[in-house]
C-alpha cells in the first residue's frame, strides 16, 4: 500500500495499541463454557444501538437473572440498571434463553431476535472466532475517511453488509493489518478506548 499520511497515522497507532490488543483478542480466545457463551450473547444484544460500556455495566450487575427469568423479571432488573430499551432487550434475552446457540453468524441472525450482522460478527469474535467485521458508526466513518467506501449506507442488510465486510478485508490486507486488529485500531482511533 503506498504510504499516504492517514496510513502512516493508522499503523503508528497500530503500534501504539498493539499490545493492549493482543491481550484483549487473547481473553476472547480462551474456552468459554456454556454460561459464558450466553453472557456474550447477551452482552452483544445490550450493546445493539447503544454502547459497549452501558451493556458491560449492565452485564456486571445483572446477575443470575439472564438464565433463569422470565421476561417481566428481566425487564424490571433492566429496567433498575437503567438500561435503554429495557422492553424490547428483556423480550430478546427471554427468547435467547429458549434458542439453542450455533457459532454460524446467518444462524444467529436468522434465529435471535435483537441479532443482526452487527451483532452477530461481534458475539462470534467475543467467543474467540476470527475475520468478521463488526460494522458500527465507528468502523463505517473510519471505512469511509480511508475511502474503502464511498458512503455510509442508509440501509444495511446481507448484500450490503457482506460487501462492506469484503472490502474491509482487502484494505485490512493492503495496510497489513489483521481483520480483528483492523476493528480495533479503528475503533479505538475514534474512541481512544479499547473495549470489548
Amino acid at each position: 500500500m503506498k504510504s499516504s499520511p492517514k496510513s502512516k497515522e493508522l499503523l503508528e497507532h497500530y503500534k501504539k495499541v498493539k499490545p493492549i490488543i493482543d491481550s484483549r483478542l487473547n481473553e476472547f480466545k480462551q474456552p468459554k463454557n456454556k454460561k459464558e457463551i450466553f453472557q456474550e450473547l447477551c452482552f452483544c444484544i445490550l450493546a445493539a444501538n447503544t454502547s459497549s460500556k452501558m451493556a458491560s455495566r449492565v452485564m456486571d450487575n445483572v446477575g443470575e437473572i439472564i438464565f433463569n427469568g422470565n421476561e417481566e423479571e428481566i425487564r424490571d432488573k433492566l429496567h433498575s440498571l437503567s438500561c435503554r430499551f429495557y422492553n424490547r432487550r428483556a423480550n430478546f434475552i427471554y427468547h435467547a434463553q429458549k434458542t439453542s446457540i450455533k457459532f454460524e453468524r446467518d444462524y444467529l441472525v436468522e434465529n435471535f431476535k435483537g441479532i443482526g450482522y452487527k451483532e452477530a460478527s461481534h458475539f462470534l469474535r467475543n467467543i474467540g472466532h476470527s475475520g468478521y467485521a463488526i460494522l458500527d458508526k465507528h468502523i463505517l466513518n473510519s471505512l469511509v475517511e480511508f475511502k474503502v467506501i464511498s458512503e455510509i449506507p442508509i440501509g444495511m442488510n446481507k448484500k450490503k453488509y457482506f460487501e462492506i465486510e469484503d472490502k474491509m478485508k482487502k484494505f485490512s490486507f493492503k495496510i497489513g493489518i489483521n481483520m480483528d486488529e483492523l476493528d480495533f485500531v479503528l475503533w479505538s482511533r475514534k474512541t481512544g478506548e479499547v473495549l470489548k
